[in-house]
């Protein structure tokens, strides 16, 4: 019998999503109201409401622990749990670090370190689900639920480029030499 791990807890994990999610909604509902991100920061353009972060986070919670279990099972002798931890608080770091610079105005850097993963894709697989939620629920208190997964969806499929194709690209041609 293997042992338990935070992975077997998937509804747990979506149901404390939801509510982490719920509390920054019902925190900006008590401080004026609760905000609409229009496309391009463009008011003429459409909006989303963070309300649909109460549908988006847990979904994507949901489904990245779902994709996290089946590369466990796929694998007899799979121990990446530190990895994953790695990964995910990685990831973390880089979605608040980018809501820090929002916040203190200083978008000029913060286009810079959105392209970091993709520079370290290069060298690790940065692709993976784990990065992807840990990138969403570092964003998720400035951006709310909607813009860190879409941005987040654009940055893993740009790391998955650079690091199966541009990557292993060069290691084929190198293989060759």
């Amino acid at each position: 019998m293997k042992p338990l791990t935070l992975l077997d807890h998937k509804i747990p994990l979506t149901l404390g999503a939801l509510a982490l999610t719920l509390a920054l909604i019902i925190v900006e509902y008590l401080n004026g109201g609760v905000i609409t991100h229009h496309l391009l920061a463009d008011d003429n353009l459409p909006g989303v409401s963070n309300w649909w972060g109460l549908v988006t986070v847990p979904l994507a919670t949901y489904v990245v622990v779902t994709l996290l279990q089946k590369r466990r099972n796929k694998t007899t002798s799979y121990n990446d749990s530190n990895g994953i931890l790695y990964r995910f608080f990685g990831a973390l770091t880089l979605g608040i670090a980018m809501c820090i610079l929002w916040a203190f105005g200083l978008v000029e850097i913060m286009q810079y370190l959105i392209v970091l993963p993709v520079v370290i894709a290069l060298f690790r697989p940065v692709y993976l689900p784990e990065c992807f939620l840990g990138f969403v629920y570092g964003m998720l208190h400035t951006f709310g639920g909607i813009l860190p997964i879409l941005i987040g969806l654009v940055l893993t499929i740009l790391c998955f480029i650079a690091y199966k194709g541009i990557r292993g690209g060069i290691l084929f041609l190198v293989s060759k030499i």
